[in-house]
């Protein structure tokens, strides 16, 4: 699947609880990208920031003209997330995409993997981390794959689409988890708690997928092996341009070498990244 360095229409930006923000882009030659893939993309007629920023493709449809219309949910941290949530209906801005290696467990192409779809998944975000999983959690529901969603995060307005996640999950017949550090939603604690506890239950995962913090997904690879259960992490290494020019995104793995985020990943397994 090659990427495509166009100028995508942008349609509207839901405000989300603040900082949170729901971008929509019509993009006319992008092809669609597999869940866990990235853009990239910068605000509209703005000199800086001069690099622009990975965001995972959260959502996408097909629109009647034959084009692409991706959903990207962020969060404003920083100038060049402030220039993105900032966008106008009808501005241009640039995207390139789909770039990157998705989630193999779904296309059971990755050896290891249950390739007959069967088994349940877990899948474990943390706040923002929800985007890497959008179109992984659709996917599943299409394909009939059972699947638990943990969402966890400091306070309620972390887990910003919680309800989406929920009404998947459950259509395949799982549920969502929530926790809050703060109690706001869920139970209090971290969401590695409860994922420990169904890991250790036996409740049939074969398959965990995890995006968030660093050291959330380090925990839920410490977890997963320690249950014996194989799954994958979609990092969020910062990058400069998304297509290994700049090498500036190089994660660690266990065997000594480096892999670059942006072309080998940002999908990794859990167990060949040196945590």
């Amino acid at each position: 699947m090659a990427a495509v360095d166009s100028r995508g229409e942008v349609l509207d930006v839901q405000a989300l609880p603040l900082p949170y923000f729901l971008l929509r882009v019509r993009v006319a030659a992008m092809e669609p990208a597999e869940p866990g893939q990235f853009v990239m993309v910068a605000g509209a007629n703005r000199p800086e920031p001069y690099l622009r920023r990975a965001f995972s493709v959260y959502d996408q449809e097909a629109a009647a003209d034959g084009s692409l219309v991706i959903s990207l949910l962020g969060k404003v941290i920083g100038r060049g997330t402030e220039a993105l949530a900032a966008c106008l209906p009808g501005e241009r801005i640039p995207v390139l995409g789909p770039l990157g290696t998705g989630f193999h467990s779904v296309a059971a192409r990755s050896p290891g993997y249950d390739g007959s779809g069967s088994g349940r998944a877990a899948l474990v975000a943390g706040g923002i981390g929800s985007a890497g999983l959008g179109l992984l959690a659709q996917a599943l529901a299409r394909a009939g794959r059972s699947f638990d969603f943990f969402y966890g995060g400091r306070s309620a307005e972390d887990l910003v689409e919680a309800e989406t996640f929920r009404r998947l999950s459950e259509r395949t017949g799982g549920r969502l988890v929530k926790t809050t550090e703060d109690g706001s939603a869920g139970k209090r604690g971290l969401i590695t708690a409860p994922l420990e506890a169904g890991l250790r239950a036996s409740a049939g995962y074969t398959t965990v997928c995890t995006c968030g913090p660093h050291g959330l997904m380090a925990a839920v690879a410490g977890i997963a092996a320690a249950s014996g259960v194989a799954g994958e992490a979609a990092t969020e290494t910062p990058m400069g341009c998304g297509y290994g020019a700049c090498l500036g995104c190089a994660v660690t793995l266990k065997n000594g070498g480096y892999a670059l985020c942006c072309r080998q990943g940002p999908v990794f397994r859990l167990d060949e990244v040196a945590w």
